[in-house]
């Protein structure tokens, strides 16, 4: 269900368009000036900064910037033959912070995203004052024979663009990106990141990611270790999941929780994305946990 006022909603304040060029990557983003907390905004996997337009409208007065990652929306691709690890986008929010001037600020992790900015926290204590992650704690874990088994198929397999159909709308595109999906999400929700991932060719319209993300990584985490980088982030914490989100029903959440040591966990009504089909509701409980977080010094 969508909230009555919900994606109408994110037309009130309509994002700037930026772009950060670093170590010859150009990387996109969204920015919503404010005066409140800077934060930013890391999007799933094959999503991108539009993830956060809905929810933008509802937080306000904060300064939100959303990042298209590498691979994703309007931001560079890594070069053909590098592979994109969830570790190396450190380096990225880094360097955007550092460009925005903001020596602190505040993390909103969807999905992968959330999954980046776990890390990011553990990695940047100095810098990340609060971690609000939607559908995610941490990245995916691997068993050491899992691990072997995606390290030979990373040299099986390599993800190409060619044999790509355009398509001749962008609605088919948001009905093909509702229908893949992983998990279910709302045909107006696929359609407002499908209208940042596309980009304009002789047959129509084609996807604007890199193939390569699709790839697996050459590296993944142990679940010890993942449980030992959640211990050892110092920033408060929120959780925001969905009843019908990719953490219903998971058997490691409940140790995954429990590692990280200043954590606040809600539970909505919702799926996967219920950041941007119910976003009046997701934005109450950020606000909220933001407005602890006022007092600190930027």
């Amino acid at each position: 269900m969508t909230d009555a006022t919900s994606m109408g909603n994110s037309e009130v304040m309509r994002p700037q368009e930026r772009s950060f060029s670093i170590n010859g990557l150009n990387l996109a983003a969204l920015e919503w000036p404010g005066a409140g907390l800077p934060i930013i905004a890391l999007h799933g996997w094959l999503d991108n900064a539009a993830s956060f337009v809905p929810l933008a409208s509802y937080l306000s007065g904060h300064h939100l910037l959303a990042l298209d990652l590498p691979g994703h929306g309007h931001s560079d691709h890594l070069p053909a033959q590098a592979h994109y690890h969830l570790a190396d986008n450190l380096h990225w929010i880094n360097a955007v912070a550092d460009a925005m001037g903001w020596q602190r600020f505040v993390l909103l992790g969807h999905s992968m995203g959330a999954a980046i900015a776990s890390l990011a926290a553990a990695a940047m204590p100095q810098r990340v004052i609060g971690l609000s992650l939607i559908d995610g704690l941490g990245p995916i874990a691997l068993t050491p024979q899992q691990e072997v088994r995606r390290l030979r198929l990373l040299f099986l397999k390599t993800a190409s663009a060619k044999g790509r159909r355009p398509f001749h709308d962008i609605a088919t595109a948001a009905r093909t990106r509702q229908k893949y999906s992983r998990f279910a999400i709302s045909l107006e929700a696929a359609t407002t990141l499908v209208e940042r991932n596309l980009r304009i060719v002789t047959e129509g319209y084609d996807w604007r990611y890199d193939e390569g993300v699709k790839e697996p990584s050459s590296h993944y985490y142990s679940e010890q270790q993942v449980q030992g980088i959640l211990g050892e982030i110092e920033s408060p914490a929120l959780l925001i999941s969905g009843e019908d989100g990719a953490l219903k029903g998971w058997p490691g959440f409940a140790e995954r929780r429990a590692a990280l040591p200043d954590l606040q966990h809600e539970l909505l009504p919702g799926g996967h994305h219920l950041h941007m089909e119910t976003p009046q509701s997701v934005a109450m409980l950020l606000k909220r946990f933001y407005e602890r977080l006022e007092g600190e010094t930027i």
